[in-house]
């Protein structure tokens, strides 16, 4: 998960998105809401036996064409299909009591990763920060299909874990403070709308993630009950990034959320100098780190290139 301080605004090329791929519609888990997604198609070599296929799962807050770049450059350059997602909910600006943060794991993420598990032999989920606390809600026959997994800034957030700075001072104002003001006025919480930045959420979805930043367990339902039995499911290999930089979050909440992962066939943590919450994302400065984590999205391998 992240604060709400700061999303990267990106505005990708409409004509070379629309070259590489197509927008396209995946029924969600439970309840077959449609979960709009944009799939990268790849072209692949003779020689590739074994297609696969990378899942993106977002940020809370982030629009799936923020992970654009990074998913050319695996479609692109590597050969990987790729598929970037939305959340139900995202971009509604109206009260929709039913869509909480189980729904984004248990029905759209876990909806997106079964519909090409079906279709290819290996998935490889990238999740993002929230993309990332997923597997902690995700049903064990998901968890199971999945191949590899990367986790980028990923953490639990609750907010004695965070850095004491200005970013926790706007977490807590916009988390705590004025948060039920603004659902009231709004009939929805305006992250876009009123704090200029992401996109608007649905009102349940921003009281969940501050229940979570306010229990030390982090992912617990509205009745205080953990929402963790994913991780006994979790058995592929993982690779974590997280950044010394990251504005929100210190290097405890990042080991305290992989160390849950206690079932892996093997867990490898990168914590790196640069890279912030979202800078990974960004072509510009994270290209060569791209470049080595290629390798474990293919293989498995988290040996660091010398």
């Amino acid at each position: 998960m992240h604060s709400i301080r700061i999303i990267h605004k990106f505005f990708p090329s409409i004509y070379s998105v629309r070259k590489l791929s197509s927008t396209i519609t995946i029924p969600a888990l439970v309840d077959s809401y449609p979960i709009e997604a944009t799939f990268f198609e790849a072209t692949l070599p003779s020689s590739t036996s074994s297609p696969i296929c990378v899942v993106i799962s977002g940020a809370t807050g982030s629009r799936r064409q923020f992970y654009y770049p990074f998913a050319k450059y695996l479609n692109e350059q590597h050969h990987f299909h790729v598929v970037t997602y939305d959340y139900r909910g995202t971009h509604e600006r109206k009260s929709t009591s039913w869509t909480l943060l189980e729904h984004w794991a248990r029905r759209d993420c876990a909806g997106v990763l079964s519909y090409f598990s079906q279709k290819y032999p290996q998935v490889v989920h990238v999740g993002h920060s929230l993309g990332g606390n997923m597997h902690a809600l995700l049903p064990a026959a998901i968890n199971e299909q999945v191949s590899r997994i990367l986790l980028v800034s990923s953490a639990n957030s609750y907010l004695m874990y965070h850095k004491w700075n200005l970013a926790f001072l706007h977490t807590c104002l916009a988390l705590l403070v004025l948060r039920e003001p603004l659902i009231w006025a709004y009939g929805y919480y305006p992250m876009r709308s009123f704090f200029r930045t992401g996109v608007d959420l649905p009102s349940d979805i921003i009281r969940q993630w501050a229940r979570w930043s306010l229990h030390r367990e982090c992912f617990v339902d509205e009745n205080g009950q953990l929402l963790t039995e994913g991780f006994n499911s979790v058995k592929c290999p993982i690779l974590a990034l997280n950044f010394v930089d990251d504005e929100f979050y210190t290097q405890q909440a990042f080991n305290i959320f992989t160390k849950q992962f206690h079932r892996s066939t093997h867990v490898e943590t990168w914590h790196l100098p640069k890279g912030g919450h979202f800078h990974f994302f960004k072509e510009n400065q994270s290209l060569e780190l791209w470049k080595e984590i290629v390798r474990f999205l293919k293989t498995g391998d988290t040996t660091p290139l010398k």
